[in-house]
Formats: structure tokens, sequence, C-alpha cells
């Protein structure tokens, strides 16, 4: 977790459950039931995935509102868990606050809002797993309009898992990065067999100003292709796996977040020689406005139940 508020403090056992609390009470993906939540605190809305924006208007009489929100993974076995940021941001009576929920990422096909997608593999032979991972969405809040320059507070989404070179269980794609923190997590470099062993690089976590670094593609004959720079919102897609004498796995997609994870580096593409796989893409980083309070910020949230979420919290002025 990385508290950086000076004054601020640290949930407790209790608050931290109501933070996660969902409207209705309901449990389903990760939402903690009502019962759980203060009464000094006694309104929530939660917002799920849609795949689209969604609207919320400030109720009268509310200056603040806590959000809790998650970023959503990045594909894989395993996969890459998204971050999870706890602020409390000033608001306007009246106003309208926009809500992105990011998507997990499935399959070479990236998360909503700001997953990048797996690279290529190239003409990958039958029997082999060669499939390169997506990677998962950012979450975030905007206030004032629509565009990412209004965005005030954002999660990162996962890097997904670089492709590997064959069904048997020692070859294995990197890694995807973690989502979130201030800096997101950097992808593993993909395993196999070469004269070198350098197979596809990870891609490098996104930051507070800048994308990760897409990774590099596999140094061995017939390597493959880097991956790509993340920018802002978007991570870097993977690398396209190896161009010549035969098939390649590509690099695992950047996660969304403030800015994007870099997507993996490709494996390369010769079997008997140089059988390297992706690497994984990295993680997207988390961002909260300056004027927002008790704010934390955690990389790699557990997130058993998939896709992004983010829950409103607020009390009325008498």
């Amino acid at each position: 977790m990385i508290d950086f508020r000076l004054g601020r403090y640290a949930l407790g056992a209790s608050a931290a459950f109501a933070m996660l609390a969902g409207c209705d009470g309901r449990a389903s993906n990760g939402v903690v039931p009502l019962r759980a939540a203060p009464s000094s605190i006694p309104n929530h809305k939660s917002f799920y995935y849609t795949g689209g924006p969604q609207d919320f208007t400030v109720p009268r009489g509310v200056s603040y509102i806590t959000v809790v929100a998650r970023g959503a993974h990045g594909a894989g076995s395993p996969v890459a868990d998204g971050g999870r940021v706890h602020a409390v941001i000033p608001v306007t009576p009246g106003e309208q606050l926009v809500v992105y929920v990011g998507g997990d990422a499935s399959g070479s096909t990236s998360g909503f809002n700001g997953g990048g997608n797996g690279g290529a593999d190239y003409g990958c032979y039958s029997g082999h797993n060669c499939t390169a991972y997506g990677g998962g969405g950012a979450s975030d809040v905007r206030q004032g309009g629509d565009g990412l320059v209004d965005r005030v507070l954002v999660v990162g989404g996962g890097g997904g898992q670089g492709g590997k070179w064959s069904k048997r269980p020692r070859p294995t794609g990197g890694r995807g990065g973690k989502g979130g923190g201030t800096t997101g997590g950097s992808g593993a470099e993909g395993g196999g067999r070469g004269s070198n062993r350098d197979g596809g690089g990870g891609g490098a976590g996104g930051t507070q100003s800048a994308g990760g670094s897409g990774g590099s593609g596999s140094r061995c004959s017939n390597g493959g292709n880097p991956g790509s720079s993340g920018m802002l919102l978007a991570g870097g897609a993977g690398g396209q796996g190896g161009e010549s004498y035969g098939s390649g796995p590509g690099g695992g997609g950047g996660g969304g977040g403030y800015y994007g994870g870099g997507g993996g580096g490709a494996g390369s593409s010769f079997d008997y020689y140089c059988s390297l796989d992706g690497g994984g893409g990295g993680g997207g980083s988390s961002y909260v406005e300056r004027k927002a309070t008790s704010v934390h910020l955690w990389q790699g949230w557990k997130n058993p139940a998939g896709n992004g979420l983010v829950v409103f919290s607020w009390r009325t002025a008498r």
C-alpha cells in the first residue's frame, strides 16, 4: 500500500470493509455487503463494468464523496491484478461526475478503458500455445467534463501475460505486471530455451508522467518484435512474434491507467534452437488529484471476481 498525503490516516479494518460496500447490499463482483457500512456514511452507489461511461449527479447538501475503485485484470494464467485506490474528493452539489469502470482482458483482446492488445503470434504451429494476452482496463472518475484531462481519480489495470511456445510446462510466457500504485508493476521476461536464453522483455509500468516503455524482442536468431510503449490512459500493444523460419509467441499487452504500461516484447520464431517466450505487459499507474484527502494507493489488489469497480459513499449535510 502507498499512503502519500501528509497528515492522512490509514483505514481501520471496519472502515475498509465499509468503503467496499456496494448499493443494495449486494455481495457480487467482490463487493462487501452493506451491513458492514458505518452509520456515519449511510449513502452508497456502486458502478459495475458496462463498457461505457456512467453518469452520477452529486446530491444536494453533499460537498465530499469517498471513492473506492479498483482496476481490471490483465489476462493470462495467472492473471495480473489491477490496483485499488481510496480517496475523498471535493464535489459541488448538482454537478455531474462521469465514471468509467475498467473491463478485464479476455484472451488476446484488451480490457475496456485503456488495456493494450496481446501481440499476435506468427504462423504458430498446430499444437503450440502461442497466444499472448491483453492488458486490463483502468477505472476512473471524471469531474468537469468527459475528457482524459478531467480525470480526478484513476486506478490502473494489470498487464497481460506473454505468449509461450508450447504445451510443455517448462516454457512460460512472462507474467503481466500488477496494476496500480504511483508506478505500475513491470512485466516479467519470457522463458524458454535458446543460446542466450533472453526471451521477450517485460514492459515497464506506467508512471505519473509517462507510459511504460515496451519490452525488447527476444535476442535470438529470428527474434520477435518489441512491444509498444504505453501512453496517457492506454497500455501499449504486445510485440508480434518472429517473422521468419516458422512461428513465434507475441508479447502481453500493457494495462490501462493514468499512464498505461508498456507492451511485452515477443519471443523468437525458431522452434528447436531458440524457442523463447514473450514478455509480460506492464501494469498501468494510478492517480488522484491534489485536492483529494485520505488518499491510499495499492498495487495488485486481490480481485477474484473480475472486472473493475467504483464505489461512491457520502453523507448529506443536515
